[in-house]
């Protein structure tokens, strides 16, 4: 990469984690940049909104860290670890009437014994996963664990979550986020032993009050050269040059985005970009936060979430904010969230308000997870673009499309700009890095 200036034109786009810490580390290098964001806030998906008596995020944020110690080590943020709290995860499957344990392959012993019979039975006949690089995700999940656990828990939820056949997955889609085929945890699980192995989020970070939102805000502090309400709707990349919605026009020598990278290449004025862009695949996620009058019932008091697969289900889980920090709603309140998945495709036909939310609240008072009389307020959060999908092209499109990019000097970070499935954490180091590999040496 050639030197550039001190003069050199640098926008960011987006305002999210990963757009805040890009401009923070280009600050640290003696740059200034132009921030471009399309809400009328900062935070992207990592927001926080209070109504009345209750504290909601855009649906389950939780800081799981692996190369930072502490929230105080994240860059930029400026974060007191005496704000925050360090939880070990309680989520659990709901599964024959029951609340299983998660990971459910390392708990089979707490099954029904008709049900652990079936698991077990079909677990030792499972076919052997021979090393091809045209097994599906389907394929990897059957022969892992067997069929019957297949149908019954793994399957199901991974495409009400994904909203997409697993038959259109790569193996890629596993990876460290997707419990393995461990033998000796499954078989421990067996015989009703508890595992022993560390998941990426077997514990998390969350502040004691105020909600993720808290992480946006330490992000952002000091920034200056912030546009908000600039959604950008062309960009010509042989002048570098974008409009936004606004009908302002900017240059750039270097631009940082973080907006998913299937809405930019949409957004080019070159026609293999545009096609590229359009074969990249993802699911929405719709969720109903939901405020309660009252305490949760008692089977769920220190419950996080739980994994939904039941087909006649609407969502694919139900978390509990208020168990994850007591300061999320005043005293004698409840704060959960519902999500559904939807293929993106089908977003705009669909009549949340109408169609979906009565179906959300009639199945949870049919299960007797809540009351209907007892909510306060619902809040529907949209997030178009929540799981991007690892199909078997998704490497070699994603590839392609960023060569072109860096040749125009584009950078995508972040879990949607590099369009992977990355935790906060790993979006805030994507900026950081990219960002010193580009400017480094200026």
């Amino acid at each position: 990469m050639t030197p550039m200036s001190l003069a050199t034109k640098i926008i960011v786009l987006g305002g999210g984690i990963s757009g805040l810490t890009a401009a923070r580390a280009i600050r640290e290098f003696g740059h200034q940049c132009l921030l471009l964001e399309e809400c009328p806030s900062l935070g992207g998906l990592t927001r926080t909104v209070e109504v009345a008596d209750f504290c909601f995020d855009y649906t389950g944020h939780f800081l799981h860290l692996s190369r930072y110690n502490t929230p105080e080590e994240i860059p930029y943020a400026g974060l007191n670890n005496n704000a925050w709290q360090r939880i070990s995860r309680h989520s659990v499957c709901f599964v024959a009437g029951r609340l299983i344990p998660a990971p459910i392959q390392y708990n089979l012993g707490q099954l029904p014994p008709e049900v652990l019979n079936q698991c077990v039975k079909s677990y030792e006949a499972r076919p052997r996963l021979a090393d091809s690089d045209h097994f599906t995700f389907r394929d990897y999940i059957i022969h892992g664990f067997g069929q019957y656990l297949a149908d019954l828990f793994l399957i199901p939820q991974n495409e009400k979550t994904m909203a997409i056949s697993l038959d259109h997955l790569s193996t890629q889609a596993v990876k460290r986020f997707f419990p393995p085929p461990n033998e000796a945890l499954v078989r421990t699980g067996i015989r009703g032993g508890l595992p022993t192995a560390s998941e990426y989020n077997s514990s998390f970070w969350y502040p004691k009050t105020g909600g993720i939102g808290t992480l946006v805000r330490g992000l952002g502090a000091g920034l200056n050269n912030v546009r908000t309400n600039q959604p950008v709707t062309a960009i010509d990349l042989g002048t570098r040059t974008l409009q936004t919605g606004t009908g302002e026009n900017f240059g750039w020598d270097c631009l940082f985005s973080s907006i998913p990278l299937k809405l930019l290449c949409q957004m080019t004025n070159e026609p293999d970009l545009r096609a590229m862009g359009n074969e990249l695949s993802h699911s929405s996620t719709i969720v109903f936060n939901i405020g309660l009058q009252g305490l949760l019932r008692p089977e769920f008091e220190d419950v996080h979430w739980i994994y939904v697969p039941d087909r006649s289900i609407p969502f694919y889980r139900v978390g509990f904010y208020s168990n994850i920090s007591k300061r999320t709603c005043t005293p004698g309140r409840s704060a959960i969230y519902v999500e559904v998945g939807v293929p993106s495709g089908q977003l705009r036909a669909i009549d949340i308000v109408k169609e979906v939310q009565p179906r959300v609240i009639a199945s949870l008072e049919h299960l007797g997870w809540l009351e209907s009389r007892t909510i306060r307020c619902v809040v529907i959060h949209i997030i178009r673009h929540a799981y991007v999908h690892h199909t078997a092209g998704r490497e070699r499109l994603v590839a392609a499309v960023v060569e072109r990019l860096h040749e125009c000097g584009v950078y995508p970070i972040g879990r949607y700009g590099l369009w992977d499935y990355t935790s906060m954490e790993d979006s805030i180091v994507s900026a950081q890095t990219t960002v010193r590999e580009v400017l480094d040496g200026i």
